[in-house]
């Protein structure tokens, strides 16, 4: 069989490499989005991170080399020149800018100084990571609870982070720094770091993309060039195979055929010369017989090998030609051919071969009773189609090189698919067989 080769990388190949990049491309594009929104989150919960620990480390700054140093033993008496000192250093040198509020608490949770001045003297019971932080001297923050009751100053001050910082007095007491910083600066802060950031992310994906995209086509363009090479090899293949077939069937009609004929023809003039009820009659005419019945044999071998009747007289004689050994056995086989033999010949040689391996697949292994073998023109395609209610067999084997009696309609399969077509196979053990070959249009 022969089969014209498409151009390499011909508009419709070109057109599924193309489909096939822009799936990958758009899949990818998601993917890309999806991991674009993730690190932009990732980077701006970092840059809020950041900024949280840029207020801590700052308010630690601020505590240790200002407020520490002004915290002598009238702050925490309540002296109020102490308290009045403390307080023009804070707003000189602490309030303002991000910072919204400052409180100074001793270890019994009391209020020594604020800048709220309704809140000094003032006692609430402090949190333990507060205390925590007292104790150790540490720097903590947190997003602030406007509703508890020594926050209610700061409720018309927005969102605010408070920071407490443990310091210690001149006498060595332990008191808990706390700042409020005004979140929108903590914001601000992690806006930087997230635009700083960002269009690093989105170029690296961009990059990625782009670098991708050209890989998948070429990627796609090998893939086809593969499969333009195995189908001309599959081809070529068929066509030595096709050849061979012509080579042997002729050699053995020519050779072993003609000889066996004169050899029966010799046996059995012998036998007429010589007494009828001798054994030489017997064992020459006897011979003859044989020799007969093996030149049938050969003629039925050398029809499969080459199906001269399929060239000579077309493609429905060819057909009922494969149905005779199966009726010679017993079996009912009911031929349905329209249209046959309209096929180019090309075609009709594969049609022909599906169905020769089918029949003699059912032959040997189907014990089938009725074959039906119907060929004809679909709306869509020229469509063969074989049925029997043999043994059957499961259909998984199929697609097994290795499962007995059906390597052949796997290869069939093979260049079925290299023409355009398709063949599918459709049995369960006991529920006999189906063979189907779609022809492409």
């Amino acid at each position: 069989m022969r089969r014209s080769e498409k151009p390499a990388h011909d508009p419709r190949e070109r057109r599924e490499v193309f489909s096939a990049v822009t799936k990958f491309a758009l899949s990818g594009l998601a993917v890309l989005v999806l991991v674009g929104i993730g690190g932009a989150y990732a980077l701006r919960s970092l840059g809020t991170s950041e900024a949280v620990t840029d207020a801590r480390r700052v308010t630690a700054v601020t505590g240790r080399g200002v407020i520490a140093p002004a915290l002598d033993p009238g702050v925490l008496r309540g002296d109020p020149a102490a308290i009045a000192a403390l307080d023009r250093l804070v707003h000189t040198r602490v309030l303002g800018g991000s910072v919204a509020r400052v409180k100074i608490w001793d270890a019994q949770g009391r209020i020594l100084y604020s800048d709220e001045p309704r809140l000094i003297g003032r006692s609430y019971p402090l949190e333990s990571d507060e205390l925590a932080a007292l104790r150790t001297g540490s720097a903590a923050a947190n997003v602030s609870d406007v509703s508890r009751p020594e926050n209610r100053f700061e409720r018309t001050q927005g969102k605010l982070l408070q920071v407490y910082l443990g310091l210690h007095a001149s006498d060595g007491t332990p008191v808990l720094f706390e700042e409020y910083l005004r979140y929108n600066s903590i914001a601000g802060d992690a806006s930087t770091v997230w635009r700083l950031f960002t269009p690093v992310l989105i170029a690296a994906l961009v990059a990625l993309a782009a670098l991708q995209i050209p890989l998948a086509w070429r990627m796609a363009r090998r893939i086809g060039d593969g499969q333009r090479e195995r189908e001309r090899l599959l081809v070529k293949a068929v066509d030595a195979s096709n050849s061979e077939r012509r080579l042997i069937a002729a050699g053995l009609h020519d050779g072993i055929v003609q000889e066996l004929a004169g050899l029966s023809f010799s046996m059995a003039a012998a036998a007429d010369r010589v007494e009828p009820q001798s054994d030489v009659h017997r064992v020459l005419a006897a011979g003859a017989a044989s020799t007969r019945g093996a030149i049938r044999q050969l003629r039925t071998l050398l029809l499969e090998i080459y199906p001269p009747r399929l060239h000579d007289h077309g493609l429905a004689a060819a057909l009922s030609d494969l149905a005779l050994p199966l009726t010679a056995r017993g079996v009912a086989v009911e031929l349905q051919l329209t249209g046959a033999d309209e096929l180019a010949q090309e075609r009709a040689e594969l049609v022909f071969r599906v169905a020769q391996e089918a029949l003699r697949n059912i032959a040997s292994h189907a014990a089938a009773a009725h074959v039906m073998l119907r060929f004809g023109q679909t709306a869509d395609a020229p469509l063969l189609e074989i049925v029997d209610d043999g043994l059957g067999f499961d259909a998984d084997l199929v697609g097994d090189r290795r499962a007995d009696g059906h390597m052949g309609l796997q290869l069939l399969r093979d260049l079925v698919e290299a023409a355009g077509g398709t063949l599918s196979v459709s049995s369960a053990p006991g529920g006999g067989t189906t063979v189907r070959l779609e022809l492409a249009t």
